[in-house]
């Protein structure tokens, strides 16, 4: 089965500071208030099972949440790049476009990934992250 990719014209590139902390500093950061939306991101896949992620944020003082199985054929990679997605998804749906969007994952080169539109692994939902950024 083949894929039909349709790559961008001319990408744009990404306005993002991406900060890489020890685990102690990594909390402090994440806990600090911060304007507009704050998500969370995290994919994994265990022996033998579906890959699957999780992207959580609060509320007011509630936290929400978006959990997700993939198939098993999927990579742990696969996972983190779809989290990512998902999240510009979710702020590309909202009544109003937030301020700016912080996003902490884990995996710096799933962020990576998604600044370009090269072919490779990832390239289905780097395309797709591009979209919704675009559409901002």
């Amino acid at each position: 089965m083949t894929e039909k990719t349709v790559l961008l014209k001319d990408p744009e590139s990404f306005d993002v500071k991406l900060i890489q902390e020890e685990r102690a500093e990594a909390n402090r950061e994440a806990e600090m208030e911060r304007p507009g939306l704050v998500m969370f991101t995290d994919g994994s896949q265990l022996e033998e099972a579906a890959a699957r992620y999780a992207v959580v944020w609060r509320n007011s003082q509630t936290w929400k949440d978006i959990k997700i199985h993939m198939s098993n054929n999927q990579e742990t990679f696969d996972t983190k790049c779809a989290a990512l997605v998902r999240v510009l998804d979710s702020a590309s749906r909202r009544n109003t476009t937030p301020e700016c969007i912080t996003i902490f994952t884990d995996v710096q080169v799933a962020i990576w990934r998604m600044a370009t539109n090269e072919p490779g692994p990832g390239q289905k939902n780097a395309l797709e992250a591009r979209r919704h950024i675009t559409t901002q």
